[in-house]
């Protein structure tokens, strides 16, 4: 037995609920660690598509926990996460969950006008594909949701289309059953989008309801807690 298969038999799959745990935390070192877990099992065929796909989320996720001043880096992260996604695709071109979060990691490089101009119309086609494939799927209206948001209206986004997308997302949600199996993220980034395109509309008293009642799932959320939040209420006087 090579040394890489024996040390992937020691080491577990990264178990979903820490690795949204160190999401909600915002935690970039815990999800890296995890992300090496990930790395390891997929680089000795340990359930390559459950694998391909955690490590491209983890690389999004980590990604994230970056600001401006790293903009190498977290393209780089970008960049691996599709690439994961795109081999995944190849074997399985009917994953409905790869096409939505490839959709999301290509939006995410984008960071000026050129940039949007070719990456646009890629995010915006794989996501969907995703909708094709999966149109009651709830991560795929989230993330479809989140591309709207950012998206020009004249480019067929915009707020009001990106409120209507999220608010079904959530109806989604509460649909799905919780203890569906990985992937079964999102609920908590749906109210966080959502109250998002509120605030963009100038609501911030609806917003942070929305925020509070992501608080009330997920209490040590950061992003929420530190940012949304006082955001809201600094809009809202």
């Amino acid at each position: 037995m090579n040394t890489l298969l024996l040390l992937a038999l020691l080491v577990q799959a990264p178990d979903p609920a820490l690795v949204e745990s160190a999401v909600v935390e915002g935690s970039e070192v815990r999800l890296l660690a995890l992300r090496s877990k990930a790395q390891l099992r997929l680089d000795s065929g340990e359930d390559a598509a459950r694998e391909r796909y955690l490590l491209a989320y983890l690389n999004w996720r980590v990604s994230q926990t970056m600001g401006k001043d790293r903009k190498k880096q977290k393209t780089r992260l970008l960049k691996e996460a599709q690439g994961q996604l795109e081999s995944l695709l190849k074997a399985n071109a009917a994953d409905a969950e790869a096409h939505a979060l490839r959709g999301t990691v290509i939006g995410e490089r984008i960071n000026g006008a050129l940039k949007g101009m070719f990456l646009g119309p890629k995010a915006g086609k794989a996501l969907d594909r995703a909708h094709e494939l999966a149109p009651d799927n709830p991560r795929v209206a989230l993330q479809r949701g989140i591309s709207m948001f950012f998206t020009p209206k004249s480019f067929g986004g915009g707020v009001s289309k990106a409120e209507a997308e999220l608010r079904r997302a959530l109806t989604l949600f509460g649909d799905e059953n919780p203890e569906t199996p990985w992937p079964n993220w999102g609920r908590v980034d749906a109210l966080a989008w959502l109250g998002q395109t509120l605030l963009k509309q100038d609501r911030p008293a609806e917003a942070r309801k929305l925020y509070e009642k992501a608080l009330s799932i997920e209490p040590n959320h950061t992003w929420i807690r530190d940012v949304l939040l006082p955001a809201a209420d600094l809009e809202g006087g």
